[in-house]
């Protein structure tokens, strides 16, 4: 469990590594300087998450643990595996499985989650029944009034870690805040009503997945659609459909991100004095110089020389990337 602490910084790579140290890839997809802040709390049995993004992303991650997910702020939706978190939703996640996580914009938005015992302990007290109800990713709309009580606990907890975190080093005060928050969470599930996936999500989700497998199969390989699809066992109409509806891009943009920010990953973490900008792009895949060149620029707001030339200097992770998606 982490302990409580601040996480924040305008480089996505640094960002996501500071809160999933395992691993965890994050696409930008929007125009802008990206920056993000989160708050993580650790409250007895509760771990909880207040966080706030700038641009719009895509995130694969995994989730060990049960719990909900939901925005904090008025703003844009977020989609997980397709799902849209609206203003007046919560999302119900389950333990053991990888999740699409989708920003369309700034947004900000908040998590609680347990480990598997405790939250079958939890519903078992409280509902009467086993936990295992909770499966994949299902958005609930509870009641103004108990999400507007979990909002407000919520923010509470994160204020405590911001201003005063001494007082969460008290047992009496952990476990008082630690009830508070589980019985605000069981009384916006109880007397939510639960949203019905389409069949066509439901095969979306199934397609991505084997999609994401085969990307982590060929991490390296320029892949192409027509063969990607047959591999995977639908048509290139049906692998654009969820990849949009998924991704909130195609899978040619998709993967070209996903290259682009490995290439970028590369360059940064190279020796400028014995790698040159052709070795990292041409084992990624991209023949063309020139039109890597130029749509890297296009996308980080600097050319990939420039990134070589800047990987050894001390401060370079103080330089915020510009992405400039057309």
């Amino acid at each position: 469990m982490c302990a409580n602490r601040i996480v924040e910084s305008s480089d996505p790579d640094e960002f996501i590594s500071l809160i999933r140290p395992r691993g965890c890839e994050l696409l930008v997809t929007e125009r802008g300087q990206f920056k993000a802040r989160s708050i993580l709390i650790d409250i007895g049995r509760l771990f909880a998450q207040r966080r706030c993004e700038h641009l719009a992303r895509i995130v694969h991650v995994d989730m060990p643990r049960p719990g909900i997910i939901f925005l904090t702020a008025p703003g844009p939706s977020m989609f997980w595996d397709g799902a849209e978190i609206g203003q007046e939703d919560l999302a119900l996640f389950g333990s053991g499985q990888e999740y699409v996580s989708r920003l369309s914009g700034p947004t900000s938005w908040g998590a609680i989650s347990l480990a598997d015992d405790d939250m079958e302990a939890i519903c078992t007290s409280y509902f009467g029944c086993s936990s295992s109800w909770i499966s994949g990713c299902t958005v609930i709309t509870p009641p103004p009034g108990a999400l507007a009580r979990l909002r407000s606990l919520h923010a509470a907890a994160g204020h405590l870690v911001e201003t005063s975190p001494e007082l969460l080093k008290h047992p009496a005060s952990v476990r008082g805040l630690e009830q508070a928050l589980i019985q605000a969470m069981l009384e916006s599930i109880s007397m939510a009503s639960v949203r019905s996936d389409s069949t066509a999500m439901q095969h979306h989700r199934i397609i991505i997945r084997r999609f994401s497998e085969m990307l982590r199969a060929h991490p390296l390989e320029p892949l192409h659609m027509p063969a990607t699809s047959h591999a995977i066992g639908v048509s290139s109409r049906t692998l654009r459909m969820a990849c949009q509806e998924q991704y909130g891009v195609s899978p040619t943009q998709y993967l070209l991100l996903r290259r682009m920010r490995l290439a970028r990953r590369a360059l940064r973490q190279a020796d400028p004095d014995v790698t040159r900008v052709t070795d990292v792009a041409t084992e990624l895949g991209f023949w063309e110089l020139g039109r890597f060149a130029v749509k890297y620029h296009q996308i980080f707001g600097e050319t990939p020389s420039t990134t070589l030339k800047m990987a050894g200097l001390a401060d370079r992770r103080d330089i915020p990337p510009t992405y400039a998606l057309a």
